[in-house]
Formats: structure tokens, C-alpha cells, sequence
């Protein structure tokens, strides 16, 4: 999946952008995964909050990690399980923060105001003039999401038992690649790799 984080200081417009492209997005057809994070803490289930807005213009899932821990809002019907098991899924995935990890970024500026300072890489520069971004500064971020899905391709699974291949179609393949991918993307260094290597040996002990 590709992710790109909106980084910029408060009142930038980050949610807004959110917002937009979040919709934008939905209207093609895409699923729109949507991380915040909130460094001062968070109070679930507020109805105005930066959370309950980008999830009305149609993220699925909403996470939200904060120092007093994390909350997950999902979309109703069907079956919670695949969801829990395959971890944050979507086409592309927006974060809001996460200013100093190393995930792409687009760096939100009002304008005006100087541009805040963040890690690398910055991918791109939106400028808000007025109230709401321009319809070209959200395909701007779009498209890049985009370009990035179809360079990225889908997930391609190989596992081996034993030194045997062990075949996986279907719901058995999208549960490995998904959740691998869920568990090693905030690492350090794992970020998006096109590629991962895990080997699990078994140990037996002494038989007697």
C-alpha cells in the first residue's frame, strides 16, 4: 500500500487536506486508510473531532494513536474478523503527523506562514490560499498516491514448509501479505520495502 504522511504546524490545514483527498479518493473508488496522530492525547468518539471528520468523507479504517493509547474505527456490516486479522488494509493510506518518521511526505504550509521543518523525504508542497485546497492541489496528492499504488503492484507471497513450497490463494494469501505487511511497515528502515525476507525456525529439543 502506498502511504504518505500530511505534515505541517497546527491550523495548516493537514485534517482539511485529509478531508479532500479522502473524498476525492472514495469517489474513484478507492479505499482510503487514515492514521492521526495525537501527541497531547485523544477523546474517542467526539463527534467534531479531526478523527470523525476525515471519517465522514469515507476513510476506512480511522486510527488514532495518542499517548494514552490507540482506537480503531471501522465501517459497519460484514465481518469484523478478516479486518483484525489482515490489519490496516486500504488502497493508499494517509497519515496525519508522524513529522520525523521516514515515511513520503506532502508538507501542509497556510500561507503566509513558514514552512515547518520535518524529516525527510518531502515528496511535495501544498500551499492553502483561503479556506479549502484547490481541487489541483488535491489531485496533486492523489495522483501521486496513485502513481505510487500502481508502481508499488499487489503483495507476492511465497512460503515454504519444511523446504517445501506450501500454495496460497485467496483469503490465505491477502491474511500473510497483509499482516506482515502491518507488523513490519512502522519499523525503522522496513517503511514501504518492496521487498521482505523472514525465515521462523523451530528449535526441537533434546529427545530422550
Amino acid at each position: 500500500m502506498p502511504v504518505i504522511a500530511l505534515v505541517g504546524h497546527s491550523g495548516s490545514g493537514k485534517t482539511l487536506l485529509a478531508e479532500q483527498v479522502t473524498a476525492a479518493g472514495v469517489a474513484k473508488g478507492l479505499r482510503v486508510a487514515y492514521v492521526k496522530h495525537a501527541p497531547h492525547g485523544f477523546e474517542p468518539g467526539r463527534p467534531d473531532s479531526n478523527s470523525e471528520r476525515v471519517r465522514a468523507a469515507g476513510a476506512d479504517p480511522v486510527v488514532v494513536i495518542g499517548p494514552n493509547g490507540r482506537i480503531e474505527l471501522t465501517g459497519g456490516g460484514g465481518d469484523p474478523l478478516p479486518q483484525l486479522l489482515t490489519g490496516l488494509r486500504g488502497d493508499v493510506v494517509l497519515l496525519e503527523g508522524f513529522s520525523a518518521s521516514a515515511w513520503p511526505k506532502v508538507r501542509v504550509t497556510a500561507a503566509g506562514n513558514a514552512p515547518r521543518e520535518v524529516a525527510d523525504p518531502v515528496v511535495l508542497e501544498v500551499v492553502r490560499h483561503g479556506a479549502r485546497f484547490t481541487d489541483d492541489d488535491v489531485t496533486t496528492v492523489l495522483d501521486h498516491l496513485q502513481q505510487r499504488q500502481a508502481e508499488l503492484g499487489p503483495d507476492v507471497v511465497r512460503l515454504e514448509a519444511g523446504g517445501r513450497e506450501v500454495p496460497l490463494r485467496g483469503f490465505a494469501h491477502t491474511v500473510v501479505a497483509s499482516t506482515l505487511r502491518g507488523l513490519t511497515s512502522p519499523l525503522r528502515g522496513v517503511e514501504d520495502a518492496d521487498h521482505l525476507t523472514i525465515e521462523v525456525s523451530r528449535e526441537h529439543g533434546p529427545r530422550g
